[in-house]
């Protein structure tokens, strides 16, 4: 008999007292319970002896203790809670199916093993990840009530990299109070696998727990700076609250560009700032990682700088008329052109020097950001030229002297 078709059991505590009452279940019920799932049955009666119900058989007798059990369906499935609070899934219905009565065989009752999760969070008292499942049986046809089995029905659990306490259960009533199980992991990933085996179904079924972790927070400042290195964003960087009072380091990852620093040493609920420079252009991916903790991928975009690049040669047009105009008042001769494109190329170089922290101009200016930046040092490379250049940078008068420099 297969997983996908019924496995039906007919499975006996002990041998009936002697004048025990005996209940009677129709097979069209049985049918219309178990669903499609319903092809045969099997009856374990006292001693172990295993009978077979005929396709001809109209209905079961169950005494105390014995029960009708089917697999009906390959996995576990989500169901909403009911409730005004419930606003996710949070109860697992395990592909198993029972039949059976109450303690005297007077009550049918129709169980679905069912399991009500309580997600992992991270604990940092323990420094672990904690959750709880709480196991029962939910009687479809007296949800309200709660009846004793002769006999318990028990399941097995276990984990992959996690801890259950306990694993074994016995469960020998229906509806509440359900059965808890604590389950904890030290660095679990975004879900733990857990397995249920019946003892009437030795496949069992896999059942995935959710992990609810914290994140920590990164945010861009900008969110889009000019690329082709020409930017840089700041970066905030807060932790939990979870991550508790003692600091860890939290290190910073990016697609393409280098975060500077690339680890910061942070409590939980502290921020920190970092930077990174752009690199080309397009999308950047910026992760924080510490120990269990992460962020979720943060998107960075590094666009064209052609505001940067037009302010820059604009600086470098009007530092060249300036000079060009002051060299025609003192009666030197000029070409208008060839000052333009002077202009234009050291313009273009001091912005981009001072964009990527090289200050040519030899003042002392307070901020780095900006196309009024870019413009105004652009004109004052223009003004300065090369030879303001090589006061500025001794490297560059020498080369211009032909002088040769000595590297130790």
């Amino acid at each position: 008999m297969t997983r996908a078709g019924l496995l039906a059991l007919m499975v006996a505590a002990g041998a009936s007292r002697a004048g025990a009452q005996a209940h009677t279940v129709r097979r069209p019920d049985l049918e219309r319970w178990f669903g499609d799932s319903a092809r045969a049955w099997t009856i374990v009666r006292a001693g172990g002896r295993i009978d077979t119900i005929r396709a001809g058989d109209t209905a079961v007798v169950l005494r105390p203790g014995q029960m009708v059990a089917a697999v009906v369906g390959a996995e576990a499935v989500w169901v909403r809670a009911v409730g005004a609070g419930a606003a996710t899934d949070s109860v697992l219905a395990l592909p198993f199916r029972f039949v059976a009565t109450d303690l005297r065989a007077a009550v049918t009752l129709y169980l679905r093993p069912s399991i009500e999760v309580e997600p992992l969070r991270y604990s940092p008292e323990a420094r672990l990840f904690r959750g709880v499942l709480f196991v029962g049986l939910e009687d479809s046809l007296a949800p309200a009530e709660s009846y004793t089995l002769a006999r318990p029905i028990r399941l097995f659990l276990r984990a992959d990299d996690a801890t259950l306490e306990p694993q074994a259960l016995a469960i020998d009533h229906t509806n509440l109070p359900l059965e808890r199980v604590q389950i904890s992991a030290v660095a679990p990933g975004e879900s733990v696998r857990v397995h249920v085996r019946p003892d009437i179904n030795p496949a069992g079924v896999d059942v995935w727990i959710p992990v609810r972790r914290p994140p920590i927070s990164v945010e861009p400042v900008p969110g889009a700076v000019p690329g082709l290195g020409l930017g840089t964003s700041g970066l905030l960087v807060t932790t939990p609250d979870e991550m508790g009072e003692t600091p860890r380091s939290v290190r910073l990852t990016a697609l393409r560009g280098s975060p500077h620093p690339d680890t910061l040493t942070l409590a939980g609920g502290e921020t920190g700032r970092a930077t990174i420079r752009s690199v080309g252009i397009g999308r950047d991916t910026i992760v924080a990682r510490s120990g269990p903790f992460r962020s979720p991928p943060v998107e960075l975009a590094y666009t064209w700088p052609l505001l940067f690049l037009g302010a820059a040669l604009l600086g470098g047009v009007v530092g060249s008329a300036i000079a060009g105009f002051g060299a025609h008042r003192r009666g030197k001769e000029i070409s208008r052109p060839a000052y333009l494109v002077s202009g234009l190329a050291s313009g273009l170089l001091v912005a981009v020097a001072f964009a990527v922290g090289l200050n040519f101009t030899g003042l002392q200016i307070s901020t780095h950001q900006g196309e009024a930046v870019a413009f105004v040092v652009a004109a004052l490379g223009t003004l300065a030229g090369v030879p303001g250049l090589a006061r500025v940078v001794p490297a560059i008068g020498r080369a211009l002297a032909g002088k040769a420099t000595e590297t130790r």
